[in-house]
């Protein structure tokens, strides 16, 4: 190889890893719009609806997972369709753009329409969820561009970066959640509520500028060739890992569930059983999810050099059985009841154009709140530590098994074509 061939395929490296370090950067801040919004999404419900029920909580937290479901094949069909990802990118992360916008503005509607602002929650959470569909693209083409080689290590990054975005996010919802009501313009209010949908919505317009100043996927021939290598016992094994595919998304499918109900569950958790108020729920909900989300990045950590030790899929098997007995762990005992409901008045109130004041402890129209026993705190943190040492250790060793799967088809076709 002489010398300008060796700098054209520098220049292709070179060019291959910018790309995923930005992919790396779009995972990390789509985690964090994300995980910013949990500890006060809530709260924020009964600040629309006073008498909004638990049941409205899981509407809107499945209206993000709707939204997802629909726009990641939709984006992953379209990149493919292209042979590029960057317009499909910029176009989900839009669509985020717009769902963070309208589920902060919801609180313009409260003093119409109670439930027509928590139905503008819903929609705005259905279009966030279609933001996170450069999850998808992010991840296709880290599996792309690797070799088999390299991407168990570049996924394994990937989901690092995923959970300091998990760790940075609820510490931002700490930081707001000392802002209580914050200030208003109008009836539009910058709160403990609000504030985080439009932080949420800078990172993703901060991401929108970089991909499309530094992302730069020009593909040449050469390239494709570089990484379009198959051994001929690899394409003979084809036929066999479509199993595996729907058995990795059906495991995907599980473990994305147990972390959702987490994530969404903690402070609604912490509110009823500790008998907290509304911004007191926000900012111990927002610190334990810091705190485990650090244990949750060491598992991250670990989770490639224990594949590699014990083997992949019984580490994984390790870690489903982990999560299940984790949420029978989260079953509660006692001792005690949960604490009654009150109404405590709203501490810092800067919003003047109304008396507010703050559920407390579990919603009144909910019966079982006042016959069900109480969940001890240390069980929850122990039930919870579970859960987050086994969900990082399964979704990467998943994604490290469906990427080699999946990308591996898609290099022979590649190769065929």
């Amino acid at each position: 190889m002489n010398g300008e061939e060796s700098s054209f395929f520098a220049e292709i490296e070179r060019k291959k890893w910018r790309g995923i370090r930005i992919m790396y950067l779009v995972l990390f801040l789509n985690s964090t719009g994300f995980s910013i919004l949990l500890p006060s999404m809530w709260p924020y419900l009964q600040h629309l609806d006073p008498t909004v029920n638990y049941s409205f909580l899981g509407v809107a937290a499945a209206a993000y997972s709707v939204g997802q479901l629909v726009a990641s094949p939709l984006a992953g069909k379209w990149s493919t369709v292209r042979g590029k990802v960057t317009l499909p990118l910029q176009m989900v992360m839009f669509i985020g753009v717009l769902g963070n916008l309208i589920y902060a503005l919801a609180c313009l509607l409260k003093h119409i329409s109670p439930q027509l602002a928590l139905w503008c929650v819903v929609v705005g959470r259905v279009l966030s969820g279609a933001g996170a569909g450069c999850i998808a693209i992010a991840r296709s083409y880290h599996g792309t561009v690797t070799t088999l080689d390299e991407r168990t290590g570049v996924v394994s990054k990937g989901s690092m970066a995923q959970s300091v975005g998990f760790i940075l996010g609820p510490g931002l919802s700490l930081m707001t959640s000392l802002l209580h009501s914050g200030f208003s313009i109008g009836h539009m209010e910058f709160s403990q509520y609000t504030i985080p949908a439009y932080l949420s919505v800078f990172m993703i317009v901060t991401n929108m500028v970089i991909v499309a100043i530094w992302f730069d996927e020009d593909v040449g021939p050469a390239d494709l060739v570089v990484n379009s290598m198959v051994e001929q016992s690899e394409i003979a094994t084809l036929r066999v890992k479509w199993t595996g595919v729907v058995i990795c998304n059906l495991m995907a499918f599980i473990s994305m569930l147990s972390f959702t109900v987490l994530e969404t569950l903690n402070t609604p958790i912490i509110q009823a059983e500790l008998g907290l108020s509304q911004s007191q729920a926000v900012k111990w909900s927002s610190i334990f999810l810091t705190a485990t989300s650090v244990f949750s990045f060491l598992t991250f950590a670990l989770a490639t050099p224990l594949g590699r030790r014990f083997g992949e899929r019984k580490m994984m098997g390790v870690a489903y059985t982990l999560s299940a007995l984790a949420y029978v762990f989260f079953y509660p005992f006692g001792p005690g009841y949960i604490p009654k409901t009150e109404w405590t008045p709203l501490s810092n109130v800067n919003v003047t154009y109304t008396n507010q004041t703050e559920v407390a402890g579990c919603g009144w129209q909910n019966n079982w709140c006042y016959t069900q026993k109480q969940l001890n705190i240390y069980q929850f943190i122990g039930a919870n530590a579970v859960l987050l040492f086994s969900y990082p250790l399964a979704v990467v060793l998943l994604l490290s098994r469906i990427s080699k799967i999946l990308a591996l088809i898609l290099r022979v076709r590649l190769w065929v074509f």
